[in-house]
């Protein structure tokens, strides 16, 4: 019954992206984000659904439903086309028998490509809150999820994401979670409807909740660096306090030891062995980066006992720390710098902070030019503060997780570059008419 409703959401949803390409262009984003077969069992698991509205999509700008003119070209386009190309070598030139390469592989072309798409549709105020509100219905749908489920066990529920993406572990899940935050936060501002708004503070606090209660480390820093960047420098600080303090005292009203033991030994990391393993394991993508600077061993390359096994004796990047040689089988990364690192060399490494600086770079520009546009454009320099926190979670959970093909954030680049591109824009018009109105009183 459960599935046979969805597919008769997804067939009534149908026209509407036949009627207009940004509503295919929706859905492909959204049920790439939530992949809602992943929920589904029977005829409906197998079914590909982000498939389906990702061909749709394109077909329709091949028929050229949309105007190949109205292409916004940009740095960031340039960037992930240079970073597909790069990966794309890398995958080619792996070390042999890796199992893992064709798979993050697509995760981070299906990613590129959505992103590369971004520009055909995102021109408008109403374009970059239909993808802010993909997000929230798409990534954030797990977290809520979760959250309630938290709150119904007491504290007892082992978060778990959509399986067979890169989100099923809860390490990874949580920090992902912690980007949505931001978007969470910036809806609920900028809702009109009473009733949605505080669905969007309800999901905060509920996504908080999902993050804190599944006990990983990288997911409560993350989590932590959005709570404090919102109460320090959001303009609702009031607000934010409310909203950040008072999940963090529901979930310590019921949390179970086990986690807030966890939680609290992130200071002894030092003598955690599960920390040191992530040391090793950093060691030895060093090791593979070193040896391959340009394209890497390949995707996940370390996972794979034989690669592992090749470079343990090695000193990598950390040969200074004298750590003693791995007798536990391979690990992953556990970092998405020494996961790129290892996987597409230093080269790729340097494109992809490349790319996430430019996000911070992007930022200032917006906050210069909405300072001259005034307050009409408020809007603008507040969704740009809020996918810059967005990165910065991301830049500082994922140190301790494998994400670096994680396919929001290159999204949440994407929009930051064109936000700018539509600020100046905006900029650039007011600029004429004010040059116009000026030729016009001097005659």
């Amino acid at each position: 019954m459960r599935d046979l409703a969805f597919a008769l959401m997804l067939l009534a949803a149908l026209p509407l992206a036949l009627a207009r390409p940004f509503n295919a262009y929706l859905l492909w984003g959204w049920t790439g984000l939530l992949a809602p077969t992943t929920y589904f069992y029977g005829w409906m698991a197998g079914n590909r659904v982000n498939f389906v509205c990702a061909v749709l999509t394109l077909v329709l700008l091949a028929l050229g439903r949309v105007p190949w003119r109205d292409y916004q070209f940009n740095k960031v386009m340039w960037l992930y086309l240079w970073l597909a190309a790069h990966a794309t070598l890398a995958f080619l030139l792996a070390y042999a028998g890796n199992p893992y390469n064709d798979q993050y592989f697509e995760f981070l072309i299906k990613g590129l490509l959505f992103c590369l798409v971004m520009p055909f549709f995102v021109r408008e105020r109403v374009h970059f809150h239909a993808i802010l509100i993909v997000i929230a219905l798409g990534l954030g749908v797990h977290g809520v999820l979760n959250g309630l489920k938290t709150v119904a066990s007491g504290g007892a529920h082992n978060m778990l994401g959509p399986a067979g993406t890169m989100l099923a572990d809860r390490n990874h899940l949580s920090t992902a979670l912690a980007l949505v935050l931001p978007f969470l936060f910036y809806l609920q501002s900028y809702t009109v409807n009473r009733l949605i708004r505080l669905g969007y503070l309800g999901a905060f606090c509920v996504v908080v909740l999902a993050i804190l209660g599944g006990g990983s480390r990288a997911g409560f820093i993350a989590v932590s660096v959005v709570g404090l960047w919102l109460i320090l420098t959001s303009r609702r600080k009031g607000m934010a306090l409310v909203l950040v303090v008072g999940a963090v005292l529901a979930f310590l009203a019921f949390a179970p030891e086990d986690i807030t033991s966890r939680l609290s030994s992130i200071k002894e990391a030092d003598e955690d062995s599960s920390f040191m393993g992530r040391v090793i394991a950093w060691k030895i993508s060093s090791a593979i980066a070193l040896e391959n600077p340009v394209f890497g061993g390949g995707f996940h390359a370390v996972q794979v006992q034989a690669i592992w096994d090749q470079f343990k004796m090695s000193p990598g990047l950390l040969g200074f720390l004298n750590l003693p040689v791995p007798e536990f089988s391979a690990k992953a990364a556990h970092s998405i710098y020494f996961e790129v690192m290892g996987d597409i060399g230093l080269v790729g490494l340097g494109l992809f902070l490349f790319i996430l600086l430019r996000a911070f770079w992007s930022r200032q520009v917006i906050k210069r030019m909405t300072i001259q546009l005034g307050a009409p454009y408020q809007w603008a320099r507040d969704m740009a503060d809020m996918l810059m926190l967005a990165v910065l979670a991301y830049m500082v959970g994922g140190a301790s997780v494998s994400l670096g093909y994680l396919e929001v954030i290159y999204m949440v680049v994407m929009l930051m570059e064109l936000l700018r591109v539509h600020v100046a824009r905006a900029l650039a018009a007011v600029a004429r008419e004010s040059k116009t109105l000026g030729s016009r009183g001097s005659a």
